[in-house]
């Protein structure tokens, strides 16, 4: 019996290295972070891409002869031509420069910036109101009312302008027919500025109307009221002399003083010759004749 060999092929050399070459790496997953900014961009470019294709067609739409104002109707109008006012609006819609929306649209033009505007531009107009008849009316229509001439306020010497009852200056006297009281109101605006669109004493303006009215309820005939300073005013009386007075009086009490003065032995029956009454110092009633000297009651 054969014996069998035995080979050990541990000490065999290898014909071929047995040496590991590098794996080649495959390309590299994109990161969850890079991902997420990606697609933020995206979204964002897609975005921006949607507003400015809806922009532009809102753009378009709000130009559309359908939906724009073809006529503006004034009412209202007194002393003002009506033409004046359309133009002035007008000038509001159609201003000449480039919009991305219409200002014209029937939904879409300023309609409380141009209230507040004729108001402003405008001084007899006291209120201004704009509206359409219909949802989608073409037709535009400012209802205005135009302050009433109260009295006039005047400039020493110079021109004379239209006052309504709250004090708002809003004309020359001369532009306005009819007023609806003889008073003539001076001083408190500075004479170097343009009076038209102030207002006179509006502080103190109801107190002196309140008082005016009181003395014509006592048989005086008040015409011209001067305020002298911050504090001091003077009314002119028919009857021929001044009443000096400080703001913030009882009304009550100024009349009813100046009736006790008048009747006083001193001066009843001599108002013709008065030149003043000055009741600024409570119960103590200084008056001038005139040319004559001052006395106190």
């Amino acid at each position: 019996m054969k014996s069998g060999r035995v080979v050990d092929l541990r000490r065999r050399k290898l014909g071929l290295s047995t040496r590991l070459l590098p794996l080649r790496e495959g390309p590299k997953r994109e990161t969850l972070r890079a991902r997420r900014k990606r697609i933020r961009v995206i979204a964002a470019l897609s975005g921006i891409a949607i507003l400015v294709l809806v922009g532009y067609g809102a753009s378009l739409v709000s130009y559309l002869s359908r939906f724009s104002i073809d006529r503006i109707e004034v009412h209202g109008a007194r002393e003002m031509r009506p033409q004046l006012l359309e133009a002035f609006v007008a000038t509001k819609l159609w201003d000449g420069s480039p919009a991305l929306l219409s200002e014209s649209n029937i939904f879409l033009y300023p309609r409380r910036e141009i209230e507040a505007a004729m108001k402003e531009f405008f001084p007899r107009v006291e209120s201004a109101k704009i509206s359409r008849e219909s949802l989608l009316a073409n037709v535009v229509t400012v209802a205005i009312e135009e302050r009433k001439p109260f009295a006039r306020w005047c400039l020493e010497g110079e021109a004379c302008y239209a006052m309504d009852r709250g004090g708002v200056i809003f004309a020359l006297a001369s532009t306005t027919p009819t007023f609806e009281t003889q008073y003539v109101f001076e001083g408190s605006l500075p004479a170097a500025s343009d009076p038209i669109g102030q207002t006179y004493i509006p502080g103190q303006l109801p107190e002196v109307l309140a008082l005016l009215e009181r003395l014509g309820q006592s048989s005086f005939s008040p015409q011209r009221v001067v305020v002298d300073g911050e504090g001091d005013f003077s009314i002119r009386l028919e009857e021929g002399f001044l009443i000096r007075l400080s703001f913030g009086a009882d009304i009550s009490a100024t009349v009813n003083n100046l009736e006790l003065v008048l009747a006083s032995e001193a001066l009843r029956g001599k108002q013709r010759e008065l030149e003043y009454v000055d009741l600024r110092f409570g119960n103590r009633v200084y008056y001038k004749f005139k040319g004559g000297e001052e006395g106190a009651l």
